[in-house]
């Protein structure tokens, strides 16, 4: 059963809904270095396992999955009704009973302020349209001592090197709000009482072509990204690892993973 209030339709859902199959089988988000480090983190910081927890802007799943066996009860939130649909079926598939889901936006959570011990995120946050009121959501509905655990792509800290990541980005995905450079986000968090004890960094993996498939991006931008990505600055390609392989494109965006808790 999928509860929540169908959200208006924004720029996400008309992205991922015709597409939400191929994120469902997607590589990336199926499992990758990310999820570990949550799964580690959120172990390590309750060993004895949480009561309710959110995921927001779940996709398919997966992370929601992954948070199933360290709590009692998970509610999967995303405002995509076909991605949600995935989430169903594979949590059946998977054989999980904890998991429920909700089809609302992170920035206007369905639940009591102060309910939640965990609130998760993975690769989701530079498409919420308001990231700072997720981050007021996220304040409110979590209880003292409780967990915010997210992990996503990140601008590096050289702002040209930002600013060429960002216009790539919504170019090949017009959902695309903005990947956010680390101390922007520390001091977001800072500034709503939200502690960060525990931090990681790796690099999210990709290839062109089977990056701008996954989005259906038009086949005229998509031949105009790769020549942005072949003729990019020395900067660029060092700060993406940006690698000509045959007629593909090898790749990779720097990822934050942290766990902060609410004071």
């Amino acid at each position: 059963m999928i509860t929540g209030e169908p959200p208006t339709e924004n720029s996400a859902q008309r992205v991922f809904g015709p597409q939400a199959r191929v994120y469902a089988e997607s590589p990336v988000h199926v499992d990758d270095p990310s999820l570990d480090a949550m799964r580690d983190m959120v172990d390590m910081q309750c060993p004895d396992g949480y009561g309710w927890a959110l995921d927001l802007g779940t996709g398919a799943g997966f992370t929601a999955f992954a948070m199933a066996r360290f709590a009692r009860r998970v509610l999967a939130i995303d405002p995509t009704l076909a991605m949600l649909r995935e989430a169903r079926r594979i949590g059946r598939e998977r054989g999980l009973v904890n998991v429920a889901l909700s089809r609302n936006l992170a920035e206007a959570l369905p639940v009591a302020a102060g309910s939640a011990e965990l609130v998760t995120s993975r690769m989701a946050a530079h498409h919420f349209p308001d990231f700072e009121r997720m981050l007021d959501e996220v304040c409110r509905v979590l209880k003292s001592g409780g967990a915010l655990v997210m992990a996503d792509s990140i601008a590096p800290s050289d702002d040209s090197a930002a600013v060429w990541m960002n216009d790539i980005e919504l170019r090949r995905d017009y959902s695309h709000i903005q990947d956010r450079q680390e101390q922007v986000i520390d001091n977001l968090l800072r500034r709503r009482g939200l502690t960060i004890v525990r931090k990681e960094h790796t690099r999210i993996g990709l290839h062109f072509n089977d990056w701008v498939a996954r989005t259906a991006t038009p086949q005229d931008e998509v031949e105009s990204l790769r020549r942005d990505f072949l003729d990019a600055p020395e900067i660029v390609r060092q700060a993406f690892q940006i690698s000509p392989d045959g007629d593909d494109i090898g790749f990779s965006w720097p990822c934050l993973i942290f766990l902060a808790t609410k004071d």
